[in-house]
């Protein structure tokens, strides 16, 4: 069964629509250089559509799906983008039908052999694969991006679930179905985040879901939870009120035969 499967945003999917940073336009700018043509890119495991968007302003058409039917329902529409329910394995797309695939953030859920089969199948002679992910938070001021360090790579550890391995390796474990490289150097997205915003994307992280799942019977989960907002609050530059913070993209791309 896909990883997809286990449905970890379901329940959020409006936060996660809401919360969760925008690829940089020069990520696409980027990505539309190496395809061989724009007429049609599949977003495979969209979510609520934070790429497709990006996608739209290059590609002519996007063809946007994802398992989940509340992710799908809460993406923003954009005439050049069809949203549609589905696994990424068994995207239902004709074979040969689009110059480039685009999985955002999302490549560890899957059964990325059975995707490579799929991506392999729809892509034509000489298409685009992108595997595109970001890493944890930098740039915030230091006894913020201490506590941020602690909280993803400490505290929240016995929670994240094990297919968070991959990203932490920057996709480097998986097997890429041609030759690859890594996504270039300098890429990052930037978000200008109150409180409120940093929180908001940390609520939507897999290891904090899991952690709400054990709330009543884990201790160690319901400090945590409860304590965050307070915690976010004391280590808060005082005379800030919005912080400038950055998030670099990793991954890897090639051209597939």
């Amino acid at each position: 069964m896909p990883a997809t499967d286990k449905g970890w945003f379901d329940s959020v999917a409006i936060d996660y629509a809401r919360c969760r940073p925008r690829y940089p336009d020069a990520f696409f700018a980027w990505m539309a250089d190496q395809a061989r043509a724009l007429d049609c890119c599949w977003d495979a495991a969209c979510g609520s559509g934070q790429a497709s968007i990006g996608l739209s302003r290059w590609f002519n058409r996007v063809e946007a799906t994802d398992l989940s039917p509340e992710q799908i329902a809460a993406a923003d529409q954009h005439p050049r983008i069809r949203y549609r329910q589905g696994a990424a394995e068994q995207s239902h797309l004709s074979s040969n039908s689009v110059d480039a695939v685009l999985i955002a953030a999302a490549i560890h859920w899957l059964d990325v052999a059975q995707f490579n089969r799929e991506v392999r199948r729809v892509l034509r002679p000489g298409g685009l694969l992108v595997w595109l992910g970001y890493e944890p938070i930098r740039d915030a001021p230091e006894e913020l991006q201490a506590w941020l360090n602690s909280l993803y790579q400490e505290r929240l550890n016995p929670f994240w679930p094990p297919e968070r391995i991959h990203v932490d390796a920057c996709y480097a474990d998986l097997e890429f179905p041609g030759c690859d490289q890594p996504l270039p150097q300098g890429l990052k997205i930037t978000e200008h985040w109150t409180q409120n915003d940093l929180l908001g994307f940390i609520s939507t992280w897999s290891a904090l879901r899991n952690a709400s799942q054990q709330v009543d019977d884990n201790d160690q989960a319901r400090f945590l939870i409860n304590n965050l907002s307070h915690e976010l609050k004391q280590v808060w530059p005082k005379d800030s009120d919005q912080l400038t913070l950055h998030l670099p993209l990793m991954g890897r791309w090639g051209v597939l035969p």
